[in-house]
C-alpha cells in the first residue's frame, strides 16, 4: 500500500512506518526519558494500589502521556461489542465536539489510525493524516481539529481479543521516536491492565447484584422475600400496615399434584394477590406464606373482609381445574415491630383454625408479647445455669401409708440463681421451646442415682415424650445404673398419662422394653387426660399417681372424692399401687388412708430438698 517503509521494534513486534525517519528520531532513549516513563508507571500503579476509580486512572494515563509528548492529545477508544463501533472512553484534552465526532467510529481501512489498529489488531503510525489513505474517511476531522499525525496501539482483553485503542494525536506531522514508541507501548499496557481491572470489578458487581437478588428475591415468583421485607420495614419511617397471608392446605395440593404443579399454583396465587391488592407491596416470605406491605396505615379489617368475600365467589384455574382457596391471615398497623406483631397475630389466627384472621391489638395482645420476652429471658438463664451446674435435682419423699416411713423419693428439677431456687413453673415453657427435656432428664438420672446409691431407696424420674422420641433411655439408664451400682428395680420411670394413652407405637415399644429390663413404670398425674385403663394394663404399669387436683380438695369436694375412689378401685383390682399427690393436710391424709391409697406425697410429709431428708 505504501511506497516507502521503515520498521521499529516494540514488545517484540516489527512496526511498519509510512515515511523515512530522520537520524535523531532513531537515537536510543536517554536516561531522563526512561526515568519519565518509570515515573509514569509508578504514578499509575500507585493509583491502582489506592483503588482509585478506573475512569480516573485512565484519564490520568492520557494526561501523563500528553505531558511526555507536548503539542499532542491522548485518547482511549473502546469497541462496543454489540454494535462493533468505537467510542471515546477517555480523552481529557479533547473538546466535547471532538469526542462526539469520534464516537461511533466503524473500524476499517479508511477509519483513521484507531480504526485500522482495531481492524488489523496491530500498531498503526500515521505521519500525515491530511494525506494518508488510512484517514480517508476522517480527513475532515483531522483538518477541523488539526490532528496532523496519529499513532495508535490496539488494546486487548485478558483473552487477547482486541477491544479498543490507545492513541497519541500530534499537532505536527511526525513519526514517533523510540521514546514515543515506549510511551505508547507502556501506556497501552497500563490501559489493558486498568480495563481488565474494570471488567473484573464489573463482573464482581454483577455477581454481587445477582447474589443480592438471590438473597432478597424469591426465585419462583420473583417477589421480594422476607429479608427484603425486613429491610423495607426498617427503612419506612411513618406509620404503616402489614398483612401476613398463609395459604390454607397448600401441602395437600403439593402432595396430590406434585411439586411442579404446586409451583404453578403459587405463581397463580401470586398473580391473584397482585391484582387484588395493587396498592400494596407483595412479598413471598415462606413456602406458602405471603406478605402485603402498605406504606400507609389502612383499615386492615376492611381489606381482609373484602378479600375473603372475593375468594368465596371466585376460584383459580390451572389446567382446566378450578380450586377454591382460603388464607389464614395476621396483620398489624403501627410504626415499629410490625413483622413481630403480624407474626403474633398470625399465630392467634391459626389457633382459631383455617380461614381465620386476627389483627394485632396492643391492649389485648401485649401480654402475650411480654410472656414471649419472658420465655426468651428464661431460655438464656436456663442455658447459663446448665453450663454452670445450677440446674439440680431436689428430692421429695413418698410415704408408705402402712408403715409411715419415707420409702421413695422423686427427683424434681430446680434452677438456682443468686440464692433463689426456682421451680419448673418459671422455666418449663423455656425448656419446651429449647428442646432441653432430654438434657434435663439425663441430668436428673445421673445426679439422682448418685444420691440413692447404696441406700436401697426407690427413686422416681419423670420421663417426657421428647425422651422417648430420642430413644436414648435404654442405653443411658444401663450405663448409669451400672456406674452407680443401682439395680433397675430401684428406679421408677414416671410418664404422663397422655404419653401412655396416646403415645406412638415406638414409644410404647420402648416402655415395654424398659419394663422388661426391670425398671418400674408409673403413670403421673392420672385422671387429667385420657384415663386409658386398657393401655395401663397393657403396659403392666406398677404405680398410678392420682392427680393433685383431685387429692387437693378430696376432703371437701364430692366429685374429687368419687373420681379418686373409682381410680383406687380400678388400681386395687388390677394389682397396681397408688400414690396420692399433694397430700398437704391431716384432713386430706385421713381420707387418703380411708380409701386405701398405698402412698402419699406432699408437703405434709416431705418438702423438696437437695438432700434425702424427711421433713
Amino acid at each position: 500500500m505504501f511506497d516507502e517503509t521503515d520498521t521499529l521494534t516494540i514488545s517484540g513486534q516489527r512496526l511498519a512506518l509510512d515515511d523515512k525517519r530522520s537520524a535523531d528520531e532513531t537515537l536510543a532513549m536517554s536516561t531522563a526519558e526512561l526515568s519519565h516513563i518509570l515515573s509514569l508507571q509508578q504514578a499509575i500503579f500507585t493509583q491502582v494500589a489506592k483503588n482509585e476509580a478506573c475512569d480516573d486512572i485512565l484519564t490520568a494515563i492520557c494526561q501523563m502521556a500528553e505531558q511526555l509528548l507536548p503539542n499532542a492529545v491522548a485518547s482511549i477508544m473502546l469497541l462496543d461489542q454489540a454494535t462493533g463501533l468505537l467510542n471515546v472512553l477517555a480523552a481529557p484534552s479533547l473538546s466535547q465536539q471532538g469526542v462526539d465526532a469520534l464516537s461511533g467510529l466503524s473500524p476499517g481501512l479508511g477509519a483513521g489510525s484507531c480504526g485500522n489498529a482495531v481492524m488489523r489488531d496491530e500498531p498503526v503510525f500515521v505521519r500525515n493524516t491530511f494525506e494518508d489513505p488510512r484517514w480517508a474517511n476522517l480527513r475532515h476531522l483531522a483538518r477541523d481539529f488539526n490532528l496532523c499525525a496519529c499513532w495508535s496501539m490496539p488494546l486487548h482483553d485478558k483473552e487477547g481479543v482486541v477491544i479498543g485503542s490507545f492513541a497519541l494525536s500530534s499537532f505536527e506531522h511526525r513519526l514517533p521516536s523510540e521514546f514515543h514508541l515506549r510511551i505508547l507501548d507502556v501506556g497501552a499496557s497500563m490501559v489493558d491492565i486498568i480495563l481488565a481491572k474494570q471488567a473484573q470489578e464489573r463482573a464482581l458487581e454483577a455477581q454481587r447484584q445477582q447474589l443480592m437478588t438471590a438473597l432478597e428475591y424469591d426465585s419462583l415468583t420473583a417477589l421480594p422475600n422476607q429479608s427484603k421485607l425486613k429491610l423495607n420495614l426498617k427503612n419506612q419511617l411513618g406509620k404503616q400496615s402489614l398483612l401476613l397471608l398463609n395459604l390454607d392446605n397448600f401441602r395437600f395440593i403439593n402432595t396430590a399434584y406434585g411439586p411442579a404443579f404446586g409451583d404453578r399454583f403459587l405463581c397463580q396465587v401470586t398473580r391473584l394477590l397482585s391484582k387484588q391488592f395493587p396498592e400494596a407491596d407483595l412479598y413471598r416470605i415462606n413456602a406458602d406464606e405471603f406478605a402485603l406491605h402498605f406504606c400507609v396505615p389502612v383499615e386492615l379489617a376492611q381489606q381482609v373482609e373484602q378479600f375473603r368475600r372475593y375468594l368465596f365467589a371466585h376460584t383459580i384455574k390451572i389446567d382446566n381445574q378450578n380450586f377454591s382457596i382460603t388464607f389464614t391471615i395476621g396483620g398489624a398497623v403501627g410504626h415499629s415491630a410490625l413483622l413481630e406483631q403480624a407474626i403474633q397475630a398470625m399465630s392467634q389466627a391459626k389457633a382459631q383454625g383455617k380461614n381465620r384472621y386476627h389483627l394485632y391489638n396492643a391492649q389485648r395482645d401485649e401480654p402475650d408479647q411480654a410472656l414471649r420476652r419472658e420465655y426468651i429471658g428464661w431460655n438464656s438463664l436456663l442455658h447459663q445455669a446448665l453450663n454452670s451446674g445450677r440446674v439440680v435435682p431436689y428430692f421429695q419423699g413418698v410415704r408408705d401409708n402402712i408403715s409411715g416411713d419415707i420409702v421413695s423419693y422423686e427427683a424434681l428439677v430446680r434452677l438456682e440463681e443468686k440464692g433463689i431456687v426456682y421451680t419448673p413453673y418459671h422455666f418449663l415453657n423455656a425448656v419446651k421451646l429449647s428442646g432441653l427435656f432430654p438434657t434435663i432428664t439425663r441430668l436428673m438420672i445421673d445426679k439422682g442415682l448418685a444420691k440413692i446409691a447404696g441406700t436401697g431407696l426407690m427413686l422416681s424420674i419423670n420421663i417426657t415424650e421428647d425422651d422417648l422420641l430420642m430413644e436414648y433411655l435404654e442405653d443411658y439408664l444401663s450405663e448409669k445404673t451400672q456406674q452407680y451400682g443401682v439395680p433397675p428395680e430401684q428406679l421408677v420411670l414416671e410418664i404422663l398419662e397422655g404419653v401412655s394413652s396416646a403415645g406412638k407405637a415406638s414409644h410404647i415399644a420402648q416402655l415395654r422394653r424398659l419394663k422388661a429390663l426391670g425398671y418400674m413404670l408409673a403413670i403421673d398425674d392420672f385422671g387429667t387426660e385420657y384415663s386409658n385403663f386398657e393401655r395401663i394394663l397393657e403396659l403392666q404399669v406398677d404405680v398410678v399417681k392420682i392427680d393433685a387436683k383431685y387429692i387437693k380438695h378430696i376432703d371437701s369436694d364430692r366429685k374429687s372424692y368419687e373420681i379418686t375412689r373409682a381410680i383406687v378401685f380400678f388400681a386395687q383390682n388390677a394389682g397396681i399401687k397408688t400414690v396420692a399427690e399433694f397430700a398437704h393436710s391431716e384432713a386430706v391424709q385421713r381420707i387418703v388412708e380411708s380409701l386405701g391409697i398405698d402412698y402419699s406425697q406432699g408437703y405434709l410429709f416431705s418438702k423438696p430438698a437437695p438432700s434425702l431428708t424427711v421433713h
